[in-house]
């Protein structure tokens, strides 16, 4: 499942996920599975995505509580 949540922090930001991909220090192919829902990060990762864009890990990914609910 797209995660549009990340795409439109990274957007409102200015950035391209090129550019955001630099500055989290991962290539721009994971920012893109991320942002398409096929990989997922660690609760590490997250909270390394969250602070480069200023918000709060659960303001960019589901848990999976909300991912079970989603998806009945």
């Amino acid at each position: 499942m797209m995660n549009f949540k990340l795409l439109q922090a990274i957007r409102e930001n200015g950035l391209t996920q090129r550019e955001f991909a630099a500055i989290v220090g991962d290539h721009e192919s994971v920012v893109s599975r991320i942002v398409n829902g096929t990989w997922n990060l660690d609760q590490a990762g997250k909270i390394r995505y969250a602070k480069a864009l200023k918000r709060k890990p659960g303001d960019l990914f589901e848990t999976a509580e909300e991912r079970t609910r989603i998806r009945r």
